[in-house]
């Protein structure tokens, strides 16, 4: 999933926010905006197109539309549209990142009172994204009512508010890259067990997966706690055993079944697995 980043400081700025139900037949303007474009459609469809990439914006799902890029409507509402919208001020050029690229575990420095500078981070927002959580709603009603009320008082819940907002946008990022690793994760599992008669390439697996080497591996460690190749090494055993029990095969034709045609180290891996050399665990079976 693609993600806009925005780096911290400065913290950006909600400049306007509003709720509209678009009738049937209604055209988005063509424009560009020098702010951030936040779509929301509660229920209906928008269609949008940016930079010549068109996007149908269904209930329950949202568009940043970025500062400096041209968009329009590529189609008329068929139905009436509800949305919401907001728009978001941030000076810096927009950046797109692929949530898989971001490290929610980075550790920054401990700061101390010589520091006289903020530590430098990012907020990452959804490009377009569908949501499923109902306090959304809620809660932009809530930015409405005070926004509509423009009081003094407001102005400083009212950016609260959308410090909140951003961080729900945040943690939809970070819920998506989750489903997404284990989803990975769950692909190299594949791969290797179709593969177990197959001498190990990490590159190969990559390749065919289509994601990096350090992202494949850290996805499948993250949620088996094994590299690929422990992962493999495991399944290979887990084969082994099961074809000394289940079949007359010699242990040469058992390693070359289960990838590992160099007799020394299958002897070596399947002991460091079950405690005992194969040919004594198929004799076991048998007392």
């Amino acid at each position: 999933m693609i993600c806009v980043a925005l780096s911290v400081p400065p913290i950006p700025v909600m400049v306007t926010i509003n709720k509209v139900k678009l009738p049937q037949s209604y055209h988005h303007p063509d424009r560009v905006f020098t702010l951030y474009d936040i779509i929301l459609v509660r229920s209906g469809t928008l269609y949008v197109t940016e930079d010549n990439v068109p996007y149908e914006i269904g209930e329950n799902q949202m568009l940043v539309l970025e500062p400096g890029k041209r968009h329009y409507g590529h189609r008329d509402c068929q139905e009436d549209t509800v949305v919401y919208y907001l728009h978001i001020q941030h000076p810096t050029a927009p950046r797109l990142v692929h949530n898989e690229e971001i490290h929610w575990q980075t550790v920054f420095p401990t700061r101390s009172y010589r520091d006289i500078t903020p530590q430098e981070h990012f907020i990452y927002i959804p490009k377009f994204k569908e949501q499923n959580s109902k306090q959304i709603w809620s809660l932009l009603d809530m930015m409405i009512e005070l926004h509509n009320a423009s009081t003094l008082e407001n102005m400083l819940p009212l950016q609260t508010m959308f410090g909140q907002l951003l961080l729900f946008f945040q943690n939809m990022t970070k819920i998506s890259h989750h489903e997404h690793s284990r989803q990975v994760c769950d692909n190299v599992m594949k791969y290797l067990t179709e593969h177990v008669e197959q001498p190990f390439r990490l590159k190969a697996m990559a390749q065919h997966l289509n994601f990096s080497i350090d992202y494949s591996s850290k996805c499948l460690r993250k949620h088996t706690g094994l590299t690929p190749l422990q992962y493999l090494n495991r399944i290979r055993i887990q084969k082994a055993r099961e074809l000394l029990e289940h079949t007359n095969l010699t242990l040469r034709e058992i390693s070359t079944k289960v990838g590992i045609p160099e007799m020394n180290y299958f002897f070596r891996l399947f002991r460091k697995h079950t405690g005992m050399p194969p040919a004594k665990y198929r004799s076991s079976l048998y007392v």
